[in-house]
């Protein structure tokens, strides 16, 4: 009772705290001037891009004036559901595409006007399209769409012979195992092949980007059914197996930390993590190369997907205006050919969805590190946002480390996973 007391306490708190995150209640001026508040979880830095073509469109509509409000990512989706709780809702939001589920059955976005559909699915990929929609219905303009592929250190994958990255399981196996190093203990120098770990991506979707490379699915087509128990789900998940138990993969041996210290040889990671990388690695990041996820036999394809997509808040009172910004931000094109959404996300090392933004922008998109991420738009599946799309993707990670850890074997850990999720889907 004590515990439900101080949650109720700290609820109330938090609603009244995040009337100060922007509401469209008040953002009417008696001088007929509308206020926009665009909720984000951008850093100091990203603001700082960003607003740059909020301060364009700011001085361009002097009658519709944008302010950004942001908070930690971890704070996001409760922010936007406390803010929709308390009545003081922002008028646009920039969310994280799984959610799409649960914020179109809590009612939070608002349907966007035709023209808007309209020039999405007229200039959008496929994969970006379904990132943004729910059950077919789009939700708003997708922003930035993630893929995924295989990250790999030239010099290194040269000190030990190779001229080019696997293009089979075989080969990756062959090659990590020839690139993994150990002291006199037997501890883990250089790791050839790294699993990424410490978040619900990071362990949930290499695995299912190899998935989708043998031919299996994590959902059915509905969503209504789990197909983790798959002889394709079985083999993949061996395959991971395979480098854990040969002592390839050190599951102690921080990947993530250890690629950009030249530590790992190979990982699979979303295209995001070049612009991390180039910062963090500075002069060795000219070693750093991509290439497609191997296959089984080398000729399979297979990525997931996942995004962000602004939308409209059901509770603004200046839903056109909020459209209008968007469309403008998404798609009017500036003196360069590119939108200004664009450019933001190419200043933060993010490929653009948008297709005449990627033609626009070819010059700064030339980097062939690039070309794995955007030739997976025409191939990836989108991670399935739908109402329990965050809570089956932590199941699955929660099952796949039991896996990792040796708690519990292959065919339990997907039978485990694949009970929990029918049981989420029901």
């Amino acid at each position: 009772m004590k515990k439900k007391l101080i949650s109720i306490t700290v609820m109330i708190i938090l609603i009244f705290a995040l009337s100060a995150c922007g509401s469209s209640k008040d953002s009417g001026g008696k001088d007929g001037k509308v206020t926009l508040t665009l909720l984000t979880h951008y850093s100091a830095q990203q603001e700082d891009e960003l607003m740059k073509y909020i301060k364009m469109w700011n001085k361009e509509n002097p009658n519709i004036q944008v302010k950004h409000k942001s908070v930690n990512f971890d704070n996001l989706l409760s922010t936007v559901m406390a803010q929709q709780t308390s009545g003081q809702s922002s008028d646009i939001v920039h969310v994280y595409s799984l959610w799409g589920g649960q914020l179109n059955q809590s009612h939070v976005l608002a349907t966007p006007p035709k023209d808007v559909t309209d020039d999405i699915k007229s200039n959008y990929p496929d994969a970006a399209i379904k990132s943004s929609s729910v059950n077919g219905n789009l939700l708003g303009y997708p922003s930035e769409i993630e893929t995924y592929a295989l990250f790999y250190n030239k010099k290194l994958l040269k000190e030990a012979g190779y001229d080019s990255p696997p293009k089979t399981w075989d080969e990756m196996y062959e090659m990590s195992e020839k690139l993994t190093k150990k002291d006199s203990k037997g501890k883990i120098k250089q790791e050839g092949f790294g699993l990424l770990s410490g978040w619900d991506s990071a362990v949930v979707h290499p695995y299912l980007s190899l998935l989708y490379t043998n031919g299996g699915n994590f959902l059915s087509s509905n969503h209504k059914q789990a197909e983790l128990n798959s002889p394709e789900a079985q083999q993949t998940f061996d395959y991971e197996m395979k480098f854990i138990n040969s002592g390839i993969t050190d599951r102690s041996f921080d990947a993530q930390k250890g690629f950009a210290n030249e530590d790992v040889a190979m990982t699979i990671n979303a295209g995001w993590w070049l612009g991390s990388l180039k910062t963090t690695m500075k002069d060795k990041f000219k070693d750093v190369a991509v290439a497609p996820i191997p296959s089984p036999d080398g000729n399979g394809q297979g990525s997931i997907s996942y995004g962000y997509f602004y939308g409209v808040n059901n509770q603004s009172k200046h839903k056109e205006e909020a459209w209008k910004f968007l469309k403008w931000l998404n798609s009017k094109e500036l003196d360069n050919g590119a939108t200004g959404e664009s450019q933001f996300l190419v200043s933060q090392g993010i490929i653009p969805t948008r297709n005449s933004d990627i033609k626009a922008l070819s010059k700064e998109l030339s980097d062939p590190n690039y070309k794995p991420f955007i030739n997976a738009l025409d191939f990836a599946k989108p991670e399935p946002n739908i109402f329990a799309g965050q809570k089956i993707k932590t199941d699955l990670q929660k099952q796949i480390e039991q896996v990792w850890s040796k708690q519990t074997s292959v065919k339990n850990g997907l039978n485990n996973a694949n009970k929990v999720i029918n049981q989420e889907l029901k």
